[in-house]
């Protein structure tokens, strides 16, 4: 009971938090912030109406008028094209790209988040000998190239005969995510005040109760900005699948994309935006499943008003 109210307390203060600039207060910062965020908004969301556009383009008129949303014929001929295209050409149909996809970021995401919530915790609850230096060398080797590690990978990877399974990028995944979501989570955690943890366990809770029971229920919004994160990360990641994947039963779907646009001597432009806009329908219902989690993990640290 004691440990129910100390988190519905704490999560009342992170959720009642204002933030942003006051019209009345700062009307020039205000009004140059609501710009930037305008400008910012036609330029993430214009190139996926652009290409919204060329996917319902006829072929006579996918060159035509190209600077405008609007096309002057409209068909849903290219996502038939883009779908049979798939299963006679690729040998692998859309729904085995969006299977193999899910299983290798969903199976990756849910390993990368349990070990960074641990070592997060740890890092945020205890102190011990080279604390800061290990967490600096995990986070700088987030900064180390994919392509570096992409042959000794391989030859692991081979090592250990998981090469063209789902293993194969899995484990790569794993190892580049981790790093990001420690960087969040510990944030995050050491956020939550020592008074509730401790006060926890005056009461005799263990430190994994602490873990389970007070800090995991309040990270939700953590939790979630880092699920989708780590998900776009995977979701869109082409060198290892290209590499390590080489059965097309298996592959994933940004290397499907990949193949439909390589025509040899043209580009199906409209099949091919077709394509694009099918796989960000994923990425799409994973924002909208999460948004409220995300926002408010995104705003949570903003200046009070």
């Amino acid at each position: 009971m004691a440990l129910g109210k100390r988190k519905a307390a704490i999560q009342g203060d992170s959720y009642n938090v204002k933030y942003g600039f006051s019209l009345k207060k700062d009307p020039g910062i205000f009004i140059l912030s609501r710009v930037v965020i305008i400008i910012a908004i036609i330029l993430i969301v214009f190139p996926i109406l652009y290409i919204f556009s060329l996917s319902i383009r006829t072929k006579a008129t996918v060159y035509q008028d190209i600077l405008f949303l609007i096309p002057k014929a409209v068909t849903l001929q290219n996502y038939k094209d883009a779908w049979n295209y798939a299963a006679t050409n690729l040998n692998v149909s859309f729904l085995e790209m969006f299977r193999n996809s899910i299983i290798a970021s969903f199976s990756s995401i849910i390993i990368a988040i349990v070990i960074a919530a641990l070592a997060s915790f740890s890092f945020s609850q205890f102190k011990f000998k080279g604390k800061e230096l290990t967490f600096t060398t995990i986070i700088a080797s987030f900064v180390i190239p994919a392509q570096v590690l992409l042959i000794p990978l391989f030859f692991i990877l081979q090592k250990l005969g998981v090469i063209n399974t789902y293993l194969a990028v899995i484990i790569p995944y794993v190892g580049f995510l981790i790093p990001i979501a420690v960087l969040i989570l510990r944030s995050f955690f050491e956020e939550i005040p020592k008074e509730i943890k401790e006060s926890a366990k005056v009461d005799g809770a263990s430190d994994i109760r602490v873990f389970l029971q007070i800090v995991l229920p309040l990270s939700k919004p953590a939790i979630a900005s880092c699920i989708i994160l780590l998900f776009l990360e995977t979701w869109n990641e082409f060198i290892f699948a290209l590499v390590y994947l080489q059965n097309p039963k298996i592959q994933t779907i940004t290397v499907a994309i990949a193949k439909i646009a390589g025509g040899k001597y043209i580009v199906p432009i409209g099949m091919y935006g077709a394509s694009i806009m099918i796989t960000i329908i994923p990425v799409l219902i994973i924002f909208l499943v999460f948004q409220k989690w995300f926002i408010a993990g995104m705003t949570l640290g903003a200046v009070k008003g």
